[in-house]
């Protein structure tokens, strides 16, 4: 009976806390725009006069992230439309990793980006045809339209980023979810300098895992494998985007 007592006033302590925490997820194609842009010298396009570095595959199940081998590289860009500026305690991004083109483990780096970027509406690199205006982030290009006449280069090929704020995670396998924990950095950094604009994911520049790929799931992909950028409040804060809790579980 004294033990059934104890039970009780622990479940009575338990709920309030249990109660005023949320969870804002992240997680839809109006919430997340992202795309892949490609670093690939020796790619032979489909246009006189072009290659593979104006080409963005914004509207893609797939992502990848690494070098496929000398002089092949991939990066990932994010931006998040869908966060409505309110800060939470803390916050995660998780990324799925479906394919990895060897078992090598790889540290990637999440960086702010500094210039505006649009997904773009490329369905990959090499598809035969000129970007659409607006056509989305490049190798070359924060975003590129026709002729170059409105377009918006990157001062360094690949991407310009704040190195002092990142976030790190080492993908060690295929077929789960891995964490940027610490998000908030991010989400401070936004709120301090107004510079809302995404981010961008990189490769660790170090043998043997500057030469392995890894192949991230998008925006567009399964319900069950998406980018999820996961906000934690610990009071009840009223957003009107706010999803149901997600499951915990993941790579803990």
């Amino acid at each position: 009976m004294k033990n059934l007592f104890l039970l009780i006033i622990v479940i009575f302590i338990i709920r309030p806390i249990l109660g005023s925490a949320s969870v804002d997820t992240l997680k839809d194609t109006s919430d997340v725009y992202d795309c892949i842009i490609y670093g690939y010298e020796g790619c032979v396009s489909e246009l006189t006069g072009e290659n593979c570095k104006r080409y963005n595959g914004g509207n893609v199940v797939n992502l990848s992230v690494g070098n496929a081998s000398v002089g092949l590289e991939s990066r990932i860009l994010f931006s998040f439309p869908g966060w409505d500026g309110t800060m939470p305690d803390s916050a995660i991004f998780e990324i799925y990793c479906y394919l990895e083109s060897d078992n090598y483990d790889r540290k990637i780096f999440l960086y702010p980006i500094t210039k505006q970027i649009y997904e773009g509406t490329e369905n990959g690199y090499n598809i035969g045809g000129y970007p659409n205006p607006d056509s989305g982030a490049t190798w070359n290009h924060a975003w590129l339209d026709v002729g170059d006449s409105d377009s918006l280069n990157w001062s360094s090929s690949g991407g310009d980023y704040i190195l002092t704020v990142a976030c790190t995670t080492t993908i060690t396998n295929s077929s789960q979810y891995f964490r940027f924990n610490n998000f908030e950095r991010i989400l401070n950094y936004w709120d301090s300098s107004d510079n809302n604009y995404g981010i961008i994911l990189i490769n660790e520049n170090a043998f043997p895992a500057n030469a392995s790929e890894k192949t991230i799931r998008s925006s567009e992909g399964p319900s069950s494998t998406i980018p999820l950028m996961l906000m934690y409040f610990t009071d009840s804060v009223t957003v009107s985007r706010r999803r149901p809790i997600i499951n915990f579980s993941k790579n803990k």
